[in-house]
């Protein structure tokens, strides 16, 4: 393993960003959100994630892999290759569609979950900087345990588990694998957007993104009484 890995560039990495439908996409938010917000939560996400990986030095392009036809158009908008999700077999099956098309074309890959909206393309150039010295880069999630950025020079480096306590386990592949793996971690980063505590939190991140501009014209904050509680606890 090792000698195939040192004769890999680190110089042509594609990013690889899964796109759940959007009607399927975020249901644990669904108590407070309605199905139309949700989606529309889903495309906002979508579009700072996208809007940062277009704006990141070294990367080679950006391949989507939805069956979503909204993250379709948007896709199309950013110059991203769009990888049809045909089979709708889950998160990681998704991403494994992309990155066996990479394996292919002899690219790298740097995958990125469509819910990470706070990262910015430093946070990414960051890690594709790490990749000239690790074969594999992580980037842990700041509240389960998952992965909010997985970098590998080449696309069959490493199986995608993305999910709770994925980061553990692509490290724990990795190393098995004979590979060097190097960890980026920010607070923009590791914040993605799964349950309601992720929306509390995010108060504190990029109050310019797409993102939060949404989650202010919806006024959820106030719409789950956050700001009748005693400053201290609004944070918690």
């Amino acid at each position: 393993m090792m000698d195939q890995s040192n004769a890999v560039s680190a110089g042509n990495i594609w990013a690889v960003v899964p796109v759940k439908s959007s009607h399927l996409a975020k249901q644990r938010l669904s108590p407070m959100l309605s199905n139309d917000e949700r989606s529309r939560l889903v495309r906002t996400m979508l579009v700072d994630v996208l809007t940062s990986l277009r704006a990141t030095p070294g990367l080679a392009g950006i391949a989507v892999v939805t069956s979503d036809p909204q993250a379709t158009k948007l896709a199309a908008l950013f110059e991203a290759r769009v990888i049809p999700d045909e089979a709708g077999n889950g998160l990681n099956a998704a991403v494994q569609q992309g990155l066996n098309l990479l394996d292919k074309a002899g690219a790298g890959a740097l995958v990125v979950p469509a819910d990470v909206p706070f990262a910015t393309a430093d946070d990414y150039a960051e890690i594709l900087s790490a990749l000239n010295r690790y074969h594999v880069v992580l980037a842990p999630a700041s509240s389960d345990g998952g992965t909010n950025a997985l970098a590998m020079r080449s696309a069959s480096f490493v199986k995608p588990c993305f999910g709770e306590d994925s980061f553990a386990r692509h490290r724990t592949s990795a190393r098995a694998n004979g590979f060097q793996v190097g960890i980026v971690q920010s607070q923009r980063l590791g914040h993605d957007i799964d349950n309601i505590n992720d929306i509390i939190a995010s108060r504190k991140m990029n109050r310019n993104s797409t993102t939060s501009v949404f989650l202010e014209e919806i006024a959820l904050i106030r719409r789950i009484g956050l700001d009748a509680l005693p400053v201290a606890a609004r944070y918690i």
